[in-house]
């Protein structure tokens, strides 16, 4: 058995549950919406580029809620009923179990996802609007790196905790806080900044950097950069598409790879 082995297994077991259905259906009915209403309430023209940043932000706040729900239990709920000693008695090792657990899951997620955001370019490109191909490709890539930041997330959670209501605690305090929490703090610290005079504008780009460190951020800033045609805007470097994208990569292998490293030291009790 290897992690090709619990990726199949996991993912068929995930996607038979209910709460795991009404999830995987949650971003598709999302998606498609977006896509039925964007040809209506969307200026001209109308097309599949420009509808990346329509969507973005819907995606920013469904998608870590449906990410970090289908990954928080899937290591520690094994390991509360014992069955994660067992699974490590197979000639499995804990690399294994990780990343067959996150494919698995992950791999539901951009499968449902690859499948709305296809009859989403659908409803935009009919009867009105125009299909640009390689931006909305460029899109559909963007969001898959995106959903397996929060299936990591929420994976990670379920690795450096012992019980399975730890990790969802912990897999929440990470949603609010950055899916709920950071725009209202850059709101506050905007009005804050104009009120008391400080500035009269957009805030300082040091501050936008700053901001732009959270994934959802980094994700629209990256989808405006490369997806939307008048969506690149001038500025110093460290705002740029470039390093969104770098920085949505780290956000993608940093959290689980360290997640790994703990889970790996630490005993299966």
């Amino acid at each position: 058995m290897t992690w090709r082995t619990i990726a199949r297994q996991d993912g068929v077991l995930t996607a038979g549950t209910r709460s795991s259905k009404v999830l995987l259906g949650l971003p598709i009915l999302a998606i498609l919406l977006a896509a039925y209403i964007y040809p209506i309430a969307g200026t001209d023209p109308i097309t599949t580029a420009r509808f990346g940043g329509f969507v973005a932000g819907t995606l920013t706040t469904l998608l870590p809620f449906v990410g970090v729900l289908l990954g928080y239990g899937a290591v520690v709920t094994e390991r509360e009923s014992g069955a994660l000693r067992l699974s490590l008695s197979l000639p499995n090792s804990r690399r294994d179990v990780v990343l067959g657990k996150f494919l698995g899951r992950a791999g539901l997620l951009v499968g449902a996802l690859l499948v709305a955001l296809a009859g989403a370019g659908a409803l935009v490109v009919y009867p009105f609007g125009e299909l640009v191909a390689e931006r909305f490709l460029i899109f559909v890539l963007l969001t898959v790196v995106f959903t397996s930041i929060w299936c990591g997330l929420g994976l990670a959670t379920s690795l450096v905790v012992s019980t399975r209501r730890r990790a969802l605690v912990l897999a929440f305090t990470l949603v609010f806080l950055f899916a709920i929490v950071w725009d209202a703090v850059e709101t506050a610290l905007r009005l804050g900044l104009q009120s008391a005079g400080i500035i009269d504008g957009p805030l300082p780009a040091v501050v936008q950097f700053a901001i732009g460190l959270e994934p959802g951020h980094a994700f629209q800033r990256a989808v405006s950069g490369f997806v939307v045609p008048t969506g690149a805007s001038g500025g110093p470097w460290y705002l740029s598409e470039w390093l969104a994208l770098i920085i949505l990569l780290l956000w993608s292998v940093g959290p689980l790879g360290l997640a790994y490293a703990s889970f790996a030291r630490r005993d299966i009790a």
